[in-house]
């Protein structure tokens, strides 16, 4: 038969299926998976447990920080950080501070008194809680990596990209003093305040550990092969952890009188095991080759301050418990999504301690430390969590900061 001349009988024809006019007609692509309609993509609901929410600003908001359960801080993608009080409008900001790159770090002084905001660029805004007015302007830090206040005074402490660790006496006209702690040109990444207020730890895209002496301005090191990403320091012990891009855990004594540090253990990532861990303690994958993967990156990790226990949160969405005594984790916590923890905390109810992770793949989750159990799961509305705080006058309450630029509360009960 002529294909090409072939014509029709209306006798061949079983239905005649009629369509309007302005029908769209939608065809797949060679490229594209054939998939029945039943498998079609069903768009996820969005689940929002929050009890309150605000929307702080335009973009991303980056950072939260409360005080007196009245202050709310947070910072933001739009430049600005602000501070709200809860006592007056918990929509309407009493201060607006301008910088010039996202807002990364909003954190309160020891007394509640100062609030210290930091962006990308390394600007750095210490404004008055009680009068909002602006106490010092700091622009000297290249690219901010992270800022900590003193525990008892004014002063406040920053890590940069060009390896310097800076020092600001915070006076009652602006900058009373400042000092400079220089490294070896790798990017200050992390830093951690010693308990006795006279140390601190910090660490370095490099792989060093630095122990700062800031009276006397010098310091010891270690080295771990592999940057630096997170340090923690016990409240009252003499023992710190330290987390690295390869996703090992460090846990070294910081207890000799000659500031010595020393290595206790070396905790590999789940899944490594501690023989294919080099001595240097970065990861081995199966053909002998070093892991630059970061994956595993340890993206938080935090002390409990009443067990010997410490948890840690890593960029491959694992979340994991340790004792203090063992190479192996108490628990593992492994999210579907894969998606990064970005923060780990330590909270107490009565007697029982509870860690609460934030991750990026938009849940709040709280886990009781002893049995390792998931006691919440709570949905952030579709937003990323970028930050989270445990409200410490009702630990029941959890905030967090979000990819849409709304902070929420959420009650546990």
């Amino acid at each position: 038969m002529d294909e090409e001349n072939h014509r029709i009988d209306e006798n061949e024809i079983d239905e005649i299926i009629e369509m309007d006019d302005d029908t769209d007609m939608k065809y797949a692509s060679d490229d594209e998976d054939q998939q029945s309609t039943s498998n079609a993509d069903v768009p996820a609901e969005i689940v929002d447990d929050s009890l309150m929410s605000l929307q702080a600003h335009s973009q991303d908001c980056f950072t939260v920080a409360l005080a007196s359960n009245r202050w709310l801080a947070t910072g933001g993608e739009d430049d600005v950080a602000f501070l709200f009080d809860q006592s007056v409008s918990e929509s309407e900001p009493v201060l607006k501070v301008e910088h010039k790159d996202s807002v990364t770090l909003v954190m309160f002084n020891n007394s509640e008194t100062l609030l210290a905001t930091g962006d990308l660029s390394g600007k750095i805004m210490v404004s008055e809680v009680a009068t909002r007015k602006v106490r010092a302007e700091i622009d000297e830090c290249n690219d901010l990596e992270w800022m900590k206040w003193h525990p008892t005074a004014d002063i406040l402490f920053a890590g940069d990209k060009d390896g310097i660790l800076w020092m600001w006496l915070i006076g009652n006209k602006g900058i009373a003093q400042s000092k400079v702690y220089s490294g070896n040109g790798a990017s200050c990444t992390v830093g951690c305040l010693m308990p006795d207020g006279k140390r601190i730890l910090c660490g370095y895209s490099d792989g060093i550990v630095r122990m700062w002496l800031l009276r006397e301005e010098t310091s010891t090191h270690l080295y771990f092969h592999s940057p630096i990403t997170a340090i923690d320091h016990h409240v009252t012990q003499t023992v710190a952890i330290v987390g690295t891009q390869s996703g090992t855990v460090n846990v070294i004594n910081t207890s000799s009188p000659d500031n010595v540090l020393k290595k206790i253990s070396l905790l590999p990532p789940p899944g490594v095991k501690s023989t294919t861990v080099t001595a240097a303690g970065t990861a081995v994958d199966e053909e002998g080759e070093e892991d630059e993967d970061v994956a595993n990156c340890v993206e938080s990790l935090a002390m409990a301050p009443s067990h010997p226990w410490f948890a840690v949160g890593r960029n491959d969405g694992s979340m994991c418990i340790y004792e203090m005594d063992s190479n192996a984790p108490r628990s593992i916590f492994q999210s579907n999504q894969m998606m990064a923890i970005v923060k780990v905390i330590w909270s107490m109810e009565g007697n029982a301690p509870y860690v609460t992770a934030g991750s990026i793949d938009g849940t709040v989750r709280v886990f009781d430390a002893r049995d390792s159990s998931l006691v919440k799961e709570l949905q952030n509305g579709g937003d990323e969590v970028l930050d989270v705080l445990v409200i410490q006058s009702n630990p029941m309450r959890i905030m967090t900061a979000g990819s849409g630029g709304v902070v929420r509360v959420f009650d546990l009960n």
